[in-house]
């Protein structure tokens, strides 16, 4: 199994595809590209089918799925709001790939898990794991990456969505030689390859956990029997001075995913915007399509040192398992939210990566919105770095990771 990766500012197509592709081959050797990823910022939207048609010619790429990006990752660089193209292959002996476009007609369509199995001709025994690359204005992304989920419960979903765009049609994502304004395009691999994931959302949670005891859709009543805002009013007070400022400037709820741990950490919890607070009964709404009683939150709070810390921090918890799995490449899926702007300094997120991994072969974009699991179910996120690392893993019956 060979990774390679390569990044290009030049803004001429056919240059941009010739010092691509000989840098990727370079790498490969005499090995096959059996999947190639292409991120490709703006700039070269009407250039796309040009630019992959070379792609194809020079490398022989077998399968080739990729997306725009308001920034673009790869090697050791994020270039931001610049001309560039990443190319990510990988020679996958013995792995199916499976290469799928998704349209918002079927995902309006679905009726359950064995729709998918159809649809991408997927089959949930042979344990896939996905790369999900969709188009945030022509596709509900939210519902597809939940219907995944719930047709292939367990397996890792890693992505996110094209970026770029001003507006509707702008984005475009790619499957082959087939150029879409819409739609969803991605990838199943199926065989002798695991998919880890990292997905730093960026906070520090703030005060203690608290159990809800009454709420209806998005808006929470009653925490601990108490209205939110009071809760939210205790929990400032006991904060030193700066993190009580970011609580005022940017609070975040985080709700636990799984409810049966015997107490929550970093990585335990879905990140969610706190949307609005009604001083007369005390209650709160979150950016979350259903809050119920029984669930446990806790209140987050977001700058860069906190996005800098999280980052290191599960980068440092995977350590034993990377250290069993070692990963032979990897994609980044940062927010466009991050980059320079958060952190004040361009290559923040990669050159993180590399510093507790090493140069693996490394790609990926600023998205509008990044795709990963939190405990077995994948969801789209915001402010957030997902990191999917990719390794051999031995062929026949799975053992639990």
């Amino acid at each position: 199994m060979i990774f390679a990766t390569a990044l290009t500012t030049q803004t001429d197509p056919a240059h941009a595809a010739v010092e691509l592709c000989e840098r990727i081959h370079v790498q490969l050797g005499d090995a096959k590209a059996d999947l190639t990823l292409m991120f490709a910022s703006p700039h070269f939207r009407n250039a796309l089918p040009d630019l992959i048609e070379d792609i194809h010619v020079h490398l022989g790429t077998r399968k080739l799925v990729g997306c725009t990006g308001g920034g673009i990752i790869g090697v050791d660089r994020e270039v931001e709001d610049k001309p560039a193209v990443s190319l990510w292959a990988a020679s996958l002996p013995g792995v199916k790939v499976t290469p799928f476009r998704i349209t918002q007609n079927q995902i309006e369509e679905s009726n359950g898990p064995g729709f998918w199995h159809s649809e991408l001709d997927v089959d949930p025994k042979d344990e896939p794991s996905f790369i999900l690359l969709p188009d945030p204005f022509s596709t509900d992304a939210l519902g597809l990456v939940d219907q995944l989920s719930e047709a292939y419960p367990g397996r890792p979903i890693v992505g996110g969505l094209a970026s770029g765009a001003r507006e509707p049609g702008d984005n475009r994502v790619w499957i082959n030689e087939q150029v879409h304004e819409g739609g969803a395009v991605g990838v199943a691999l199926s065989g002798p390859v695991r998919l880890q994931t990292i997905v730093s959302q960026g906070c520090k949670p703030i005060g203690e956990p608290f159990i809800i005891t009454k709420a209806q859709k998005n808006v929470i009543f009653e925490l601990a029997n108490q209205p939110p805002v009071a809760v939210i009013q205790k929990v400032l007070t006991g904060l030193p001075e700066r993190e009580k400022q970011l609580a005022r400037q940017a609070l975040f709820v985080g709700r636990v995913i799984n409810e049966y741990l015997p107490e929550f950490h970093r990585g335990d919890f879905l990140i969610r915007n706190l949307i609005g607070m009604d001083p007369n009964n005390g209650a709160i709404a979150v950016g979350d399509r259903e809050m119920r009683s029984g669930q446990t939150i806790q209140f987050h709070i977001r700058d860069n040192n906190t996005a800098d810390e999280d980052l290191r921090e599960l980068l440092v918890k995977q350590e034993a398992d990377l250290k069993l799995h070692p990963p032979a490449g990897a994609l980044l899926f940062s927010c466009l939210g991050r980059g320079a702007g958060l952190f004040g300094q361009p290559h923040h997120d990669i050159r993180a990566l590399r510093e507790k991994i090493g140069p693996l072969p490394i790609a990926g974009f600023f998205c509008n919105g990044e795709i990963g699991p939190v405990g077995d179910h994948a969801f789209v996120h915001g402010y957030t770095s997902v990191v999917g690392l990719f390794s051999p893993r031995e062929a026949g019956p799975r053992v639990a990771d």
